[in-house]
């Protein structure tokens, strides 16, 4: 160590000048290493995002931005006034939802690409076409595995559950340009797809497969998944024994998917004129299946370690070609053809698209088939046709008035019995534990089975399944209440911990309401309404159908003693009960359809009006000018034809913006305030030195020596002081670097965060080094060059 007097000495200050500006240079140098560290994981999640959340613009959608930005913007002063203006945020962006052009807007972007090309680096146009694939599960059962109706059962206000339905996206498509995917994903086995018929597994894990992906792929019985969902739903504890499985990258590859074309499931009824759903028919979607294309497994991939990105989904991903292949193939079938003809008419049903009622008769020779050779062998007569219906007309008006597409008087009967349920059960139990719903609902449901038996007589459908259903939805809105209870007290109460739940009419009305006004009841609602319709009218086409072949044989019988059983075997239904539900349930068309939603279903989609396109972006500056891109288009076309979209991803993101530019403005605080220490303190010791070293300057002057000559020479001090202060500032800075590289992740875990000093910042920062200890040292320098030689000499 030096000491004082030391210091004083032209080596000791020449030490301290060094020592000052290597603080400096360390104290820069390590702030701009953590700073480089940060930017770098910023621009990486930023770039992720870019890959992973791209821009989407639908064919229906509400500014959802503007919303955001309004609640983000607004001034959160009290103004003293101690009330609370309503602000209509949710009334305004559903009032401003809209429909785009999308169709006009493709035009137009392929028209102008030359103008975007630099900012995109990918535009993908999706259609709701998704296609049919099935497979034979580990019970050697046909399942479809796409689409997934899994979560459809999933209903109420359980938020959790409600969750579930984006977790069903097991097969999905892949962008066509996958450049910037495959630089962030590894391929575990085999490669990528590229034809139409391949797809790739994801992995969310090297060595893991997530269990509803067992199932999606077949390995694991698919009904066994419903069951225990519905379980779930109703209540019931569910105990899962599988012993999870170990799978091979080559078992992985070689599972059989098909893919089969949505038109071919319907089969067309020339005396009707209708097209039946033969889905459910299983001899003939096994035929379907044998022929049906294979979607071979062409790779497994995973992301690779430390990327984020979630540009595809974990599961099944096939790629565009995919869908172009069913939409050229299904625009060349007949129904497609049929449908695309006529847009009034609802291929399905036969019926007008803005028509409830039911344009079909069945008229008697087209139930009953009537043998008159075994007629006349009974009764030994000739009995002809005519004779037969003048007897039977009554029946078959009865019959035609069974056959009825209205399922509201249906709809209504469980609506009205859902809402006595429920007003009943929350009345009578003012007080109740959370822990014992289901005990309470099933005690309370037992109390009901008349209104069950009931609901049977009328519609068929077993009293227990009606029982279940409202079983389910009762727990559900015990669940519900009991949360809005919970969340209700505790904002009265902080302290508040649960015991005995009260019946609160406001909270009880509120979640009433909110319950049965969402879109899982009234769909339930409707599923239930067309079940309950459907039932009834093959219970009432076939009974009556029964009763007009006894009384025939029994009228028939009385008068002429005749066999009863050639007359009973001379009429036969034309159709099977099969046969006969799958006319009436396409007669039905329980739902409002369209051309376009029909078609969607039959598989074909007109490809120059996708259902929304998603922009993937080289960078934000290229969104920003894409952005604008869309404002002039917006300007240059009609109102009804402007495009609205929702940038959710570039708000949070511009959240992030805000962050970095807070912590930049105090890094370079930081590093203003290092930059003025450091030349203050080289500054005072050259000064100091100068003024130590007067008499030496005084006999140079003597010898001859230039003013010039003398600010060079401290000049040089101060030139070779800085390059030294530099080089060594920036070696300790390098040894630091992973000591606080290890603290980093200590605190901050498995984030990608790394404090990094790149070489050109290491030069840059050697030659500030130099720049500062020569501006520091020019003012003593220089007031070395005036210093009078006489005066120097005599100085001491």
């Amino acid at each position: 160590s030096l000491s004082f007097n030391n210091l004083m000495t032209k080596k000791g200050r020449t030490i301290l000048i060094a020592v000052a500006g290597s603080i400096g240079i360390i104290g820069i140098a390590l702030i701009l290493a953590v700073s480089t560290g940060f930017q770098d994981y910023v621009d990486s999640i930023q770039e992720e995002t870019l890959t992973s959340y791209p821009l989407n613009i639908m064919q229906e959608t509400a500014d959802i931005t503007s919303t955001l930005l309004s609640i983000r913007e607004n001034n959160t002063e009290d103004d003293g006034s101690g009330k609370v203006q309503e602000q209509q945020y949710i009334t305004s962006m559903l009032s401003n939802i809209s429909a785009n052009d999308l169709k006009s807007f493709k035009k137009y972007i392929e028209e102008n690409n030359n103008k975007i090309k630099n900012d995109l680096s990918n535009i993908k146009y999706n259609y709701s076409i998704d296609p049919n694939i099935y497979t034979i599960d580990a019970t050697k059962k046909l399942a479809i595995v796409n689409p997934s109706n899994l979560f459809n059962s999933m209903i109420g206000g359980n938020s959790l559950m409600g969750s579930y339905s984006s977790m069903t996206s097991i097969y999905s498509q892949i962008i066509d340009d996958r450049k910037d995917i495959e630089k962030n994903y590894k391929v575990l086995a085999g490669r990528w797809p590229n034809n139409y018929d391949e797809i790739i597994i994801v992995l969310s894990e090297a060595n893991t497969i997530s269990d509803l992906l067992i199932y999606s792929l077949g390995l694991r019985d698919t009904e066994e998944l419903t069951t225990m969902v519905t379980k779930i739903m109703s209540g019931e504890t569910v105990n899962i024994n599988n012993t999870p499985m170990t799978i091979t990258y080559e078992d992985l590859m070689n599972i059989d998917l098909r893919l089969i074309m949505p038109s071919d499931k319907y089969r067309y009824n020339s005396k009707y004129d209708v097209y039946e759903d033969m889905s459910k028919d299983e001899e003939f979607m096994k035929n379907l299946y044998e022929k049906a294309t294979k979607l071979k497994v062409v790779g497994v991939v995973t992301t690779k370690p430390g990327v984020t990105s979630s540009a595809l989904n974990p599961g099944v991903n096939y790629t565009s070609k995919l869908v172009d292949y069913i939409i050229n193939y299904s625009k060349d079938t007949d129904v497609v053809k049929k449908q695309l003809e006529n847009n009034e008419i609802d291929v399905f049903s036969g019926n007008r698209f803005d028509s409830n009622k039911n344009d079909y008769d069945f008229s008697f020779a087209d139930l009953v088939k009537v043998d008159q050779e075994k007629l006349q062998s009974a009764f030994n007569i000739n009995i002809d046709q005519s004779t037969i219906e003048n007897e039977i007309k009554e029946y078959m008006n009865t019959i035609n008035n069974s056959i009825t597409t209205d399922i509201n008087p249906a709809k209504k009967l469980f609506k009205d019995n859902l809402n006595t349920l429920i007003n009943e059960l929350l009345k009578d139990n003012k007080e109740y534990n959370s822990k014992d719903i289901n005990t309470i609902v099933d005690n309370y449901l037992n109390t009901k089975n008349d209104m069950f038996n009931n609901m049977e007589s009328n519609y068929v459908i077993p009293a227990d399944t009606f029982k279940t259903t409202y079983s389910g939805l009762l727990k559900s809105l015990l669940t519900a209440y009991t949360t809005g209870y919970n969340t209700y007290m505790k904002v009265l109460d902080p302290n508040y911990e649960e015991t005995t739940i009260k019946i609160i009419d406001e909270i009880k009305e509120s979640v009433i309401t909110n319950y049965l006004d969402s879109a899982p009841i009234k769909e339930l609602e409707e599923k239930m309404a067309h079940g309950m319709t459907e039932a009834k009218v093959k219970k009432e086409v076939l009974t009556t159908v029964g009763e007009l072949t006894s009384n025939l044989t029994s009228h028939f019988a009385n008068a002429f003693n005749v066999d009863e059983e050639k007359i009973t075997g001379a009429f036969t239904l034309n159709f099977s009960k099969d046969e006969l539900a799958r006319v009436v349930n396409a007669m039905m068309n329980p739902t409002k359809t369209t051309q376009k939603t029909n078609l969607i279903s039959l598989g074909y989609q007109d490809k120059e009006e996708p259902t929304y396109i998603s922009f993937y972006f080289s960078s934000f500056d290229g969104k920003e000018h894409f952005l604008k891109f869309i404002d002039k288009y917006n300007k240059e076309v009609p109102e009804d034809k402007k495009i609205n979209y929702s940038d959710t991803t570039g708000i949070l993101m511009s959240s992030v913006k805000t962050i970095v530019n807070a912590v930049s403005y105090v890094l370079i605080a930081f590093v203003s305030i290092s930059l003025v220490v450091s030349s203050i303190m080289i500054g005072v010791i050259t000064y100091i030195s100068v003024y130590e070293r007067t008499k030496e300057i005084g006999i140079l002057r003597a010898i001859g020596a230039s003013k010039h000559n003398i600010s060079s020479i401290f000049n040089a001090e101060t030139f070779i002081i800085g390059l030294l202060s530099g080089l060594f500032g920036i070696g300790i800075s390098y040894s630091l670097i992973p000591i606080i590289n290890k603290i980093l992740h200590h605190y901050i875990g498995n984030i990608p965060l790394s404090a990094k000093l790149n070489i050109d910042s290491a030069i840059k920062l050697i030659i500030l080094a130099i720049i500062l200890t020569i501006i520091g040292g020019l003012i003593p320098a220089n007031s070395a060059s005036k210093k009078d030689p006489v005066e120097a000499l005599r100085s001491e």
